[in-house]
């Protein structure tokens, strides 16, 4: 055998011999962290009683605080009003949100007498004629709107989103039937 031929013989022996070395070291580790596994599982106990009492003291403490829990909501989530903003048709924005005046936010005109749903400081009242919201007194209720009386004026309030001109605000405020009205406020 030439000189190269051993060097390569050599060689593939000592590869051969490391890599069983390394092998067996691994698989010793493997073995032993194994063992460890093993021997700490025997030492845990699953479903004791113990273990089951904390966890449901755990969970009554949650339910328990749960129940404290007092939901309330500011605003009520039924009013479109909040999510839809209404405009004329000149594309302003018809202000709902003014708390110092009212809103007339329905109107029901086969009751007899009339009545309308008006909104006054953020609360809503079911009013007829002659009724009293706040400092307005209601004395008239038409198709389109309400028409209230206030510290000595008497002023129209439209049913929310419908547009009426000034002519038609003025006609229905004044009236020869409603200033005879006028003087008993």
């Amino acid at each position: 055998m030439d000189r190269r031929t051993r060097f390569f013989w050599s060689l593939t022996i000592f590869a051969g011999i490391f890599l069983f070395g390394w092998e067996a070291f691994v698989l010793s580790d493997i073995r032993s962290e194994r063992e460890e596994i093993l021997q700490d599982a025997k030492n845990v106990s699953i479903g004791t009683d113990e273990e089951l009492e904390r966890v449901i003291e755990e969970l009554e403490a949650k339910l328990a605080h749960q129940e404290s829990f007092k939901f309330k909501l500011k605003n009520n989530p039924m009013k479109l009003n909040k999510v839809v903003f209404l405009t004329d048709e000149m594309g302003r924005l018809i202000q709902s949100m003014q708390t110092n005046t009212i809103r007339v936010s329905g109107l029901y005109m086969n009751f007899d007498p009339p009545r309308a749903t008006v909104e006054y400081q953020q609360k809503e009242f079911q009013v007829k004629i002659g009724d009293r919201v706040g400092k307005f007194k209601i004395i008239r209720i038409t198709e389109n709107g309400v028409v209230a009386y206030r510290d000595g004026k008497a002023k129209f309030y439209p049913l929310q989103g419908r547009t009426v001109t000034a002519d038609a605000t003025r006609a229905m405020t004044r009236g020869p039937q409603f200033d005879d009205e006028e003087e008993d406020y």
